[in-house]
């Protein structure tokens, strides 16, 4: 990408090398007349010219052919040792193809024969203005080339462009292209010989990822896409890939720039928790009296299955959604119990209450389930025991602890999930 020119609106400082003091002088006046940017500083020699350089920094370099000691082509040559970039015009009075191929050898950004009228300072003054303003634009075109090398080479991932085609040829890529794909850059580049769709894109997901893409463009710029792709070595990944359309100033669009990254380790676990889940599931709805919850760290039932619902007096689909204190059916006291429990068995202890519930006493025992060491939920159990009174139970006590068992202050996580199982 071209960097544009940017307007300099600070001052431009030139360095005007030149043995004839006096004709310095007047092309230093001219070019400050002409534009009120440009600070002027006479040197007469290129020796001095190199010292004055070593010194401090100047936008332009103008320098004469014929001076004592180094001609202004040598002193060029010294110039482009220490600085390659810095624009160097040569403003002299002898003109020759042999000089002028000499000046383009050594790297002059322009050259122009002195004249006898004031006209050629308004043309050396505008040759002055665009070499600085290209010069100063590629630097910063530089930076920013720099800085997004430097943000690609820390993602985790592949940036690209490509052409809007089902077969996706890559225009560019960079990033950990080889790490994803097991192909170099390269490869997959151009005419590199690897092409994204038909060798790395996996077969059952082109047709797919093709029809979404088309149908996100439409609706806007942008698109998200998660597919699957075959590397080099024959292993299969899941990619995210997030990109946007280019399009040219006639609106038609020109290709596709994006960002790819590896999401293989989380679509297994998605997969191992959609197992998980399932078998739950299967297990509660084929429970005769039990049930299966999914409760998160607020405590706010995500799956309730099974058909154990008959001693609650209530559906699964009156409890999914709600926190456990948003049941209609259960008393301040019910919920402070549960809750309490909840707390307890995600801090890692095992309970066990006896909670009264209408007319009906329920034994909970809870235990905590543990992976790699820490609590990820919890399991609990409910059984009928017995009525209230016929148990000998207190009416107005509402429920008694069998084991130590109190309201916790233990901050809730709201990725943690309660696994629930109700038996009666």
């Amino acid at each position: 990408m071209v960097a544009q020119m940017e307007p300099i609106t600070e001052p431009i400082r030139v360095l005007y090398v030149d043995n004839e003091p006096e004709f310095a002088e007047m092309a230093a006046t001219f070019l400050e007349r002409e534009d009120d940017r440009f600070d002027v500083e006479i040197v007469p020699s290129g020796t001095e010219g190199s010292a004055r350089l070593a010194d401090e920094a100047f936008d332009c370099v103008i320098s004469d052919y014929e001076m004592p000691g180094r001609n202004g082509i040598e002193f060029l040559q010294a110039v482009r040792d220490d600085h390659p970039d810095l624009p160097f015009i040569l403003h002299t009075g002898k003109g020759s193809e042999e000089v002028a191929s000499d000046a383009i050898s050594a790297g002059v950004t322009d050259y122009i024969q002195k004249k006898g009228n004031a006209d050629q300072y308004a043309l050396l003054a505008n040759r002055i203005l665009n070499a600085v303003e290209a010069h100063r634009s590629r630097r910063i075109a530089a930076e920013r080339t720099r800085r997004l090398e430097t943000l690609i080479g820390n993602l985790p991932g592949m940036v690209y462009r490509c052409r809007n085609e089902p077969e996706w040829p890559m225009e560019t890529v960079r990033g950990e292209v080889e790490a994803l794909t097991g192909y170099s850059a390269g490869a997959i580049e151009g005419d590199g010989g690897v092409v994204w769709g038909d060798n790395i894109l996996h077969p059952d997901d082109r047709e797919e990822m093709w029809a979404t893409v088309q149908a996100e463009l439409s609706a806007g710029d942008t698109f998200e896409v998660t597919y699957r792709i075959i590397t080099e070595g024959g292993e299969t990944k899941w990619m995210w890939e997030r990109g946007r359309g280019v399009y040219a100033d006639d609106g038609e669009l020109d290709a596709l720039e994006g960002f790819i990254t590896d999401i293989t380790e989380r679509k297994q676990r998605e997969q191992e928790l959609a197992k998980s889940e399932s078998r739950y599931r299967t297990l509660a709805e084929n429970f005769p009296n039990g049930a299966v919850f999914y409760v998160d760290g607020e405590f706010r039932y995500e799956i309730v299955s099974g058909g154990g619902f008959d001693p609650l007096d209530t559906a699964p689909d009156d409890i999914v959604g709600h926190s456990v204190s948003e049941v209609e059916r259960f008393s301040e006291e019910l919920v402070e119990t549960i809750e309490a429990i909840h707390e307890a068995t995600l801090a890692g202890r095992s309970e066990r209450v006896e909670v009264p519930y209408e007319d009906r006493v329920f034994e909970i025992r809870t235990a905590p389930v543990r992976e790699d060491g820490d609590v990820v939920a919890g399991l609990r159990r409910i059984e009928e025991k017995a009525s209230r009174f016929s148990a000998g139970m207190n009416p107005t006590l509402p429920f008694t602890v069998l084991h130590s068992m109190a309201r916790l202050d233990i901050p809730r996580c709201s990725n943690t999930h309660i696994q629930v199982s109700l038996s009666t």
